[in-house]
C-alpha cells in the first residue's frame, strides 16, 4: 500500500497531467484524469471544478442531466475550495437559469456572502432573484448593503445592473401592493390580465415604435416638405432633422413604456412559471398552457428549464394555498449601519 507522501506526489502529478490534457483540449483525457483524481482524493477541489466545466457540452445548451451534473461538481469545488469564485457564479447561473430554482439560489448566494462578506456580486445576485420572486421589500433591503461602509468597490458592469434592480425595485416600491402579481393567490388580479391577453403573443417594443412614432415621423417629413423656405438652405434642412431625432428619441421612450404596460400579463407569466420552478408545484391553469402566451414566453426558456418545467407540470401537485417563497435569512454577514452622535 502506499504512503501518504508518495500518493500526495502521484495526485501532483495527475493534476499536472490534467492541466497539461486542458491546454491541449483533450477532454476525454481530462475527464479520466480528474475522476483518477477525485477518486484517490475527493476533497480536491480544483479537479471538482475541472469536473463540473466538463459536464456542459462545448457547443449547444446543455440538458437537464448535464446540468444536474455541473451543479453537483459546483457544489463539491465550494465545499473543499471556497474561495473559488467562478464555481460560486457558474453554481448560482444553473440554479437561476437553468433549474429555476430561485429559493436554493438565494440560500446558494448567501453562503457566498459568508464566505466573502464585503464582496458585492452575491448581494446583487440575491436582489435580482428577490425582485423575480416580487419580493421587492426584502430586495430594497439587500440594495442598501451595497453601499455600507467596508464593502468592495463593484465594476462598472455591477454599477450597472445595479442601476437597473434599483429602478425596478424603486418602481415597484411606489405602486400598489394588490398590483405586485402574486401567483400564489388564486384570486389575484394578474390572473385576469394573463387570461385576456393569453391568446395573443408578447407585445413587440420594434413593431410598438412603428405604429406610435412611425406614422408621426412620417407626416412631420411631408408637412415639412409642404413648406417654403425663403433664405437659408442649411436652416431647414438641421431644423428639420433636429425635429426628426426628436421625435424618434421620445417615440422610442414611449414606445418602451407602452410596451412594458402591454407585456404585464407576459411578465405575469413569467413570474407564474418561477414559482412553479421554485416550489416544484404548479399553479398555472392546464388549459392556458397550449396557448399563444405561454409557449411563446416558454421558447425563451433553456432546455435544461423547459426539461425541468415539463417534469413539474407532469407531477401535477398544486401549489398550497398557504404557500409563500421561502426566503431564508439573509441577514447573517450584514454590515450593521451605526447612527453618528
Amino acid at each position: 500500500m502506499a504512503s501518504p507522501a508518495i500518493m500526495a506526489v502521484d495526485i501532483e502529478d495527475l493534476w499536472l497531467q490534467a492541466l497539461d490534457a486542458q491546454d491541449e483540449g483533450d477532454r476525454d483525457e481530462m475527464c479520466r484524469l480528474s475522476d483518477e483524481i477525485i477518486a484517490a482524493e475527493p476533497e480536491h477541489g480544483e479537479a471538482w471544478w475541472m469536473r463540473a466545466n466538463l459536464e456542459l457540452p462545448q457547443h449547444g445548451e446543455p440538458t437537464l442531466r448535464e446540468v444536474s451534473r455541473c451543479m453537483r461538481a459546483c457544489r463539491k469545488s465550494v465545499e473543499y475550495d471556497p474561495e473559488n469564485r467562478p464555481a460560486w457564479w457558474r453554481g448560482g447561473q444553473i440554479l437561476v437559469q437553468e433549474l429555476g430554482m430561485l429559493e436554493e439560489a438565494l440560500s446558494w448566494w448567501q453562503r457566498r456572502r459568508e464566505v466573502s462578506p464585503t464582496d458585492p456580486e452575491p448581494l446583487i445576485e440575491q436582489v435580482a432573484i428577490l425582485s423575480d420572486l416580487g419580493q421587492y421589500g426584502a430586495a430594497a433591503e439587500r440594495l442598501n448593503q451595497l453601499w455600507a461602509e467596508g464593502m468592495d468597490v463593484m465594476a462598472h458592469s455591477q454599477l450597472m445592473q445595479t442601476a437597473r434592480l434599483h429602478g425596478t425595485v424603486k418602481k415597484a416600491a411606489d405602486r400598489e401592493k394588490t398590483l405586485i402579481f402574486q401567483p400564489w393567490e388564486n384570486d389575484h388580479p394578474g390572473w385576469k390580465d394573463i387570461e385576456f391577453q393569453r391568446k395573443k403573443k408578447p407585445a413587440n417594443e420594434q413593431v410598438t415604435f412603428l405604429m406610435l412614432a412611425g406614422p408621426i415621423v412620417m407626416t412631420e417629413v411631408l408637412l415639412w416638405n409642404s413648406i417654403e423656405f425663403s433664405g437659408s438652405v442649411w436652416l431647414p434642412m438641421i431644423s428639420g432633422f433636429l425635429l426628426v431625432v426628436a421625435t424618434v428619441l421620445i417615440g422610442v421612450k414611449w414606445s418602451k413604456s407602452v410596451t412594458m404596460r402591454l407585456n404585464r400579463p407576459a411578465y405575469n407569466v413569467i413570474r407564474a412559471t418561477d414559482v412553479e420552478m421554485s416550489s416544484g408545484k404548479v399553479c398555472f391553469p392546464t388549459d392556458w398552457r397550449p396557448l399563444k402566451l405561454y409557449q411563446t414566453l416558454l421558447k425563451y426558456r433553456t432546455k435544461a428549464f423547459q426539461e425541468r418545467l415539463e417534469k413539474v407540470v407532469k407531477s401535477n401537485e398544486p401549489l398550497p394555498k398557504n404557500w409563500r417563497p421561502r426566503i431564508p435569512d439573509l441577514t447573517t454577514v450584514d454590515i450593521v449601519f451605526e447612527e453618528e452622535e
